[in-house]
């Protein structure tokens, strides 16, 4: 985004009226209004104290603070407490006065009624003022309550994005070991779930504190107008808030459950997705598919647990009103208590108000504090994985062995880039079979040091030690400089070939140009039609493996390291590239670097150097090429056996790439108007806007339950529940209109009444009490039927959503792993 002062945020320099009412975002709603979308370049700037970067910094500071408090078991509650600090506690004050107003405005409710009443002595001027009154009181209500909704999903934002940033920093330390037993999947799950986890426990975390104060006051004003049928309401409340503690135990069990059973299927999809060549090899698609369809049903039948649950909890508080009436007026009615419509109001609005407060936020708040609890264990257990060993760039080991900067004598760090290795022993695991030993060897500016040895004698173990991915070693590693790492296999994201290059860095024409020239892709450039600019991965050209590789060592000179780390990277090229890459890059481009390569090519090893000769990871020569010839017939040997297995596993690679070229270049133009050739191709990639498509939701029934019958269930459950929800209030209300008009009969106070209320007048006691014994069971019959209503609506609504999702998971999953190899070549996980 850009950060000119045309997208400077007008937050910062408005004033209080402005902010209090979001008249800052009016300019943007009615851009958005005239072009119909907007862009990301529309945006205003982010403040510096909402930006990603400031808010990892402080819960990074924080947490690192905690581990060298307390090592052993650090917790990360405080340091999110210490990062958060009083806000959230300050915000949850606007909840006073709001909450103080919910209760203020059924009273004054009840006041303007007494006007409308037979024998009201109200003057019209005091109905007018208690109207007003009443208005005044709601636009309040929403002004503060819309405020503290912005500060408190802000606040929540805030540390989504502080714990989401401290979780990509942490991947990046990760050691390949850690790595290999926490999959790619378990990551998405922490950023995608648990960190959203994190920013809905701030949504009703104040209700802890407030609910019980509004229990007080709501308990005070009921006792004030319906005396001991207080207890009723206070004592259903209480059981229900008793057996939510029970509940919530049982969800977070549940949830437990099925993401232990969600991190299973997301990691074999992953390692399934990463093997895809080995699949389509012994054609194991079908077996995968019922595997993952296997671990799926399982995954449901948890979740199906859960939302029965979930279903009782609905009930429970969706009919929270209905039944706390039913009790209170069937205790009036069995003890022929008088209640009049004034009483029913306020009633009314009070027990809605404390199942908003208490039964719901209340409930909400405790849900989401455990489900808090769940989640920053796990983002916890993630934090404390072991780490890349980094000790030499005066960085952590790991989170549990701090490195203190102030204890590191300056003097050990050197003014010039250079490279120590007395290795003694490493491995990947603690006692594993493999391991490197006795390697001893240091490197200066302008070094070649080639590394060479049989298939699988440590050569890449040896390059990733030095770069720190070996956690178990004994001895010292030093790199002191920057450093690159070109890996064997290049990885390519989706993007231009240009922006490949770069990687984040500012663009330099003439650095850029010799890049490309050092490492042949200038060639490449002019044959495709859009050049540097040309996208490749999603939706873009498929590159072969020697341009992937090539790609991947011109990022690497463009980075201007002091050190370079070069895992066999000419084995991907043919021989004339090969060559070229040598002599341009690695010798002339490198020529003042270090520079450490594993290679099979030993045309090349006259020109190191030195050559460590690596065997089952031991080094058992080391020296310059005329040395080892001269000293040992066994490096005669091995260059014989490398030349051997090189000529075996030789492949066309030149007439393979000139196909992948050539296939690449047609599938481009195809789809890309030649016109343009210095942008960016811009159909390649495209967006919609507007609403949602009604074929969207089709789909979605279909996959359901079917589209006329998913329709129907829908529409008659809904229709019904919502007319019998409003039917039982309806006679309710009625029931108390025709108790306030037979009150004001039994005291004389009669005045201009219609046919239905004369014959309520002239009722006897009998009549009276048959009367009010028919109202009564029907309105029991009624709220029955209305909770039976809401378990059906919300199962069904449920189980087709949830057989929706097993539907459509297992619809995607088979088509992208039939997906053809090549979708997974332009698609690189």
């Amino acid at each position: 985004m850009s950060s000119s002062s045309n997208n400077s945020n007008p937050l910062l320099q408005v004033n209080i009226f402005s902010r209090f009412f979001h008249c800052w975002l009016s300019s943007l709603i009615t851009k958005s209004h005239k072009q119909g979308i907007l862009h990301l370049d529309d945006l205003y700037d982010l403040p510096d104290y909402l930006k990603s970067t400031s808010l990892t910094n402080k819960l990074e500071e924080n947490w690192l603070n905690e581990i060298k408090r307390c090592p052993q078991n650090p917790n990360l509650i405080r340091a999110t407490l210490h990062t958060m600090e009083w806000k959230l506690i300050l915000f949850g004050l606007l909840l006073i006065p709001l909450e103080s107003l919910n209760i203020v405005q059924p009273l004054l409710l009840i006041y303007f009624m007494k006007f409308f009443e037979p024998c009201s002595t109200m003057f019209s001027w005091q109905a007018w003022l208690a109207a007003l009154t009443v208005i005044m009181v709601l636009l309040c209500i929403n002004l503060i309550l819309h405020q503290y909704v912005y500060r408190v999903v802000m606040c929540g934002v805030q540390m989504r994005l502080a714990y989401s940033g401290l979780i990509f920093r942490k991947v990046l330390r990760l050691s390949s070991h850690t790595m290999n037993n926490f999959s790619s999947g378990e990551i998405t799950n922490l950023l995608a779930n648990d960190a959203n986890k994190i920013e809905q426990a701030h949504y009703f975390f104040n209700y802890l504190w407030v609910a019980p104060l509004q229990v007080i006051v709501v308990v005070f004003l009921l006792w004030h107008f319906v005396k001991y049928i207080t207890f009723i309401a206070i004592g259903y409340t209480l059981v229900l808030l008793l057996i939510q503690p029970l509940f919530s135990r049982l969800f977070l069990h549940l949830r437990t459950e099925v993401l232990k059973i969600t991190d299973e299927r997301i990691k074999i999809m992953s390692e399934i997705i990463k093997s895809m060549r080995i699949v389509k090899m012994y054609c194991w698609e079908s077996a995968f598919e019922r595997k993952i369809c296997h671990i799926r049903t399982r995954e449901i039948i948890k979740t199906t647990l859960f939302m029965m649950c979930t279903c009782i909890e609905t009930v429970l508080s969706h009919s929270y009103i209905s039944i706390t009436f039913l009790m209170m007026h069937g205790t009036m009615w069995s003890f022929d208590m008088k209640f009049d419509t004034r009483v029913f109001t306020l009633s009314y609005v009070l027990v809605n108000y404390t199942r908003q407060s208490c039964i719901n936020y209340f409930n909400f708040a405790i849900r989401d504090l455990l489900n808090y609890m769940a989640a920053q264990k796990r983002i916890r257990t993630f934090l404390l994985l072991d780490e890349s060993e980094r000790d030499n760039r005066l960085l952590s080991t790991s989170f549990k062995d701090i490195v203190e900067i102030d204890k590191i004598d300056e003097n050990s760090i050197k003014q010039t880039s250079q490279v120590i290795c007395n290795l003694k022993q490493a491995q990947w695991e603690k006692n594993g079979k493999f391991s490197l030993k006795n390697i001893i060897f240091d490197a200066h500016p302008g070094d070649l040091i080639c590394i060479i040895g049989p298939v699988g004698s440590g050569k890449s173990s040896l390059l990733q030690t030095l770069t720190g991915e070996i956690t178990y070693f004994d001895g010292k590693v030093r790199l002191y400089g920057s450093f690159c790492y070109v890996p064997q296999e290049a990885w390519i994201f989706s993007s231009s070939v240009k922006n490949n290059i770069l990687f984040g860095k500012k663009y330099n024409y003439k650095l850029f140009q010799s890049v490309v020239h050092a490492t042949a892709l200038d060639i490449d450039f002019v044959q495709l039609s859009h050049g540097e600019n040309t996208l490749v991965g999603d939706q873009g050209v498929m590159l072969s493996g020697g341009q992937k590789a090539r790609v991947n060592m011109a990022r690497a000179l463009y980075h201007d390291a002091d050190i370079y780390l070069l895992d066999d990277p000419l084995s991907a090229v043919d021989a004339k590239v090969s060559k070229h890459l040598f002599d341009k890059s690695i010798k002339n481009y490198l020529r003042n670097k270090i520079c450490i390569l594993v290679t099979h090519q030993i045309q090349f090893l006259q020109d190191a150097t030195k050559i460590i000769v690596l065997d089952n990871g031991e080094m058992v020569q080391m020296g310059t090429y005329e040395e080892l010839l001269v000293s040992s017939t066994s490096f005669t040997q091995l260059l014989e056996n490398i030349n051997q297995h090189e000529q075996e596993q030789q492949q066309p690679l030149s007439l393979l790439n000139q196909q992948s070229m050539i296939s690449s270049i047609n599938s481009e133009t195809d789809n890309i108007d030649e016109e343009d050739i210095n942008s960016l191709p811009k159909n390649l990639e495209t967006k919609q806007k507007g609403t949602v498509k009604w074929n969207v939701y089709v789909s979605y029934l279909r996959a359901g339950v079917g589209v006329i019958l998913g329709f129907l269930l829908i529409i008659i459950i809904f229709a019904t529940q919502q007319a019998i929800a409003i039917y039982s209030n309806w006679w309710l209300a009625a029931w108390s209109n025709d108790e306030s008009h037979h009150y004001q009969n039994s005291i004389n106070c009669i005045g201009t009444q219609d046919k239905k209320n004369d014959r309520i007048y002239r009722m006897n006691d009998i009549e009276w009490n048959t009367y009010r014994n028919r109202r009564f069971y029907i309105f029991c019959v009624l709220v029955s039927i209305l909770c039976f209503l809401i378990f059906l609506r919300t199962i069904v609504c449920q189980l087709i959503c949830l057989n929706a999702g097993r539907v459509l998971h297992n619809k995607m999953f088979k088509r992208v792993i039939r997906c053809p190899i090549s979708f997974f070549d332009t698609n690189p996980v």
